[in-house]
């Protein structure tokens, strides 16, 4: 009878990992290359989006504003001139108004009674206090502050609080120093707050960034530089030195030109930093786009924004019209009401009292 031949069991998992497979860790070499090249370009393009906004915000205010100022001065003088009169009598209405009003509530009578006393504390204000005067006292005979006659020493008062202690602690007295005193309460220190020291790093991140920002060293002091030197003055004040290594990582890379020494996690540091400034940058642009000077160096159609401007200048002027009448009416009205003379009233005849008494 013929043996069977024992069957080949397969490998386990133990004869390549060892006596337990539980432990057993396999390295993985992992190709980073796709990863950086994926973070390069997220920071290319948020590069280029902040430099082409920052672009637009500079040509808004170099260029546009001085150009439709000087155009809208040309075009309506004049007009610009009334309108900034007409502003300025309504703001001195909107001021007597508003004084005639508190006037009438926290002093009573009727807004005309209050217009009166109000005009009359314009045409004749209380002159001022004489100086060296204070609460009608001159200073001759005024103490001085925090002098006290001998008698009123706080030394020579009788404080149970200073008794009690004397009573428990022996006596103490002004030459007995806070040493002493400190010994007697039982050596008890109180430990002042101490600020955290500067870390070496944080320093070193500093002069680093000093040497290569700070505007004494610098020939031409770009934007850009100006910004990042105070960005770099905020992180050492607030002792961020991860803020400051990205900084001087921005330094270095503006002054290479390339981001091929630069790890990948500080540029995805670096990226997510520029994209905080091109958010803050698109928040002003969006702003300033409703000015009527955005674009203006841009465009041709000089006729038709002149007819627009007129539209829109004579439209504010009648509106600032109404709202000057409507507020002359009402001073008028406490003008007129408080120059017209009252009428004398009529005295109450008493009558007789009756002299008997009623018993």
């Amino acid at each position: 009878m013929s043996r069977r031949a024992p069957k080949k069991s397969a490998p386990s998992q133990s004869a390549h990992c060892g006596p337990t497979a539980s432990h057993c860790h396999a390295l993985v070499r992992v190709e980073g290359s796709a990863i950086r090249n994926k973070i390069k370009k997220d920071y290319d393009k948020a590069l280029r989006d902040l430099d082409h906004s920052r672009r637009q915000l500079d040509q808004f205010h170099q260029t546009d504003v001085p150009q439709y100022t000087r155009w809208l001065n040309s075009h309506f003088g004049a007009l610009l001139t009334e309108l900034r009169e007409l502003s300025q009598k309504i703001a001195a209405d909107e001021q007597l108004i508003f004084q005639v009003e508190n006037e009438a509530m926290f002093g009573g009578g009727s807004y005309a009674s209050a217009y009166k006393r109000v005009m009359d504390f314009r045409e004749n204000p209380p002159p001022p206090p004489p100086p060296g005067e204070d609460d009608g006292e001159p200073d001759a005979e005024r103490e001085p502050t925090g002098a006290r006659p001998e008698s009123e020493n706080f030394d020579d008062r009788e404080d149970p609080l200073r008794a009690l202690f004397e009573q428990l602690f022996g006596e103490f007295g002004p030459e007995d120093g806070a040493e002493e005193f400190r010994e007697r309460m039982g050596g008890f220190r109180p430990q002042e707050p101490k600020l955290p020291p500067a870390s070496a790093r944080l320093k070193e991140l500093y002069r680093a960034l000093v040497r290569r920002l700070h505007p004494d060293t610098q020939q031409t002091m770009t934007p850009q530089k100006t910004e990042w030197w105070h960005q770099a003055q905020a992180a050492y004040e607030a002792g961020d030195a991860d803020q400051l290594e990205v900084i001087l990582t921005l330094c270095e890379i503006d002054d290479s030109g390339t981001t091929r020494h630069t790890s990948a996690s500080l540029l995805q540091r670096i990226t997510a930093q520029l994209k905080h400034s091109l958010r803050e940058i698109k928040r002003q642009i969006s702003g300033r786009r409703k000015d009527p000077a955005w674009g203006f160096s841009r465009r041709t159609d000089h006729e038709v924004l002149l007819e627009q401007t007129r539209r829109t200048l004579a439209g504010d002027l009648l509106a600032l019209r109404h709202h000057w009448l409507a507020g002359q009416q009402i001073i008028t009205g406490w003008k007129t009401a408080a120059e017209r003379p009252r009428p004398a009233r009529p005295r109450r005849k008493r009558q007789a009292q009756d002299m008997e008494f009623p018993f």
